[in-house]
């Protein structure tokens, strides 16, 4: 979701060389890392899936997540910032820093709040492609469910939180 939302956005707004660096930069400094942390976790028996799904195992993973949007927005602002890209990581790492202090009390569903985070940015821009990702929320609401991942209340903090989020982008 986050690398169609900078895609989406940066397509719209920069050359094709710099949407290109756009999604290169954000999936080096923030999905990579994610996703090195989520297959060492659960080869070494720490997690019980990708997921991420116990509470307990979620301070690593808002670790992880925070210093990667940390070294981005640094990134950004000390090589003249993009302000859309600007915009977006400070709005994210405010969405991520308060599920994660949620999480002390509840496990807020990250699925739920980044499709949220990337249908609401996207279509408070007019995209067509937030409209198509507004109607894929249900269909993931229901996949969590089904998973047994999420409550309910899980999900609609997260799906507040994302659709939060993507406002505030478009605010800042």
């Amino acid at each position: 979701m986050v690398g169609v939302m900078v895609g989406t956005a940066a397509a719209s707004r920069q050359t094709r060389s710099e949407a290109f660096r756009s999604i290169a930069l954000v999936v080096l400094m923030t999905i990579v890392p994610i996703a090195v942390l989520m297959i060492r976790q659960v080869r070494r028996g720490v997690w019980e899936n990708a997921d991420a799904s116990n509470r307990r195992e979620r301070p690593m993973l808002y670790l992880v997540q925070g210093a990667g949007l940390i070294a981005l927005l640094a990134y950004l602002t000390l090589s003249g910032p993009q302000s859309f890209m600007v915009r977006g990581v400070v709005a994210t790492l405010g969405m991520v820093a308060v599920c994660a202090v949620a999480t002390r009390w509840i496990k807020v569903s990250l699925h739920m709040a980044f499709a949220a985070l990337a249908a609401t940015t996207l279509a408070v821009m007019g995209s067509i492609v937030g409209y198509v990702l507004l109607l894929v929320l249900p269909v993931l609401a229901w996949a969590r469910l089904a998973l047994s991942r999420h409550t309910p209340l899980e999900l609609a903090l997260g799906t507040l939180a994302g659709v939060s989020a993507g406002v505030a982008i478009d605010l800042l």
